[in-house]
């Protein structure tokens, strides 16, 4: 019985010409599709590298927008405190001597925000000026 099932089978199968071609179709299908996707792969990975340089640049711009805005800020504390000490005596200085004035302006000029920023705090916040 076995045997009948398996013999109506293999008469039903296409002879070899057929399957050939199928697998030659078939085989060629599949470069056709790995071809496809893989075109497609590259330009999504230059997408992606797109994307990513022009997020990589908008965070160059906004870096540099913040060195900017903290360019501008340190030069407007460096000239507040530049006009401060110039306008003081050298008594509002805390440790009065009589290079206090020249000293701290050096400094200031020198060290530039930073020179500010820490004559602000030692001088401006401690002693302010008198009026």
């Amino acid at each position: 019985m076995e045997n009948k099932i398996f013999l109506k089978i293999k008469n039903k199968l296409p002879g070899p010409a057929p399957m050939l071609i199928t697998l030659v179709l078939g085989v060629s299908l599949m470069y056709l599709v790995a071809a496809c996707t893989a075109q497609d792969a590259s330009a999504a990975a230059g997408g992606m590298a797109i994307a990513g340089f022009a997020g990589l640049m908008g965070t160059f711009v906004c870096l540099y927008v913040l060195a900017f805005a903290a360019g501008i800020f340190s030069f407007v504390v460096w000239i507040i405190a530049l006009v401060d000490c110039t306008k003081r005596e050298n008594l509002e200085f805390p440790s009065p001597s009589d290079n206090s004035k020249v000293l701290w302006i050096l400094i200031v000029v020198l060290a530039g925000g930073v020179g500010a920023i820490i004559y602000y705090f030692l001088v401006m916040k401690k002693m302010p000026r008198k009026k």
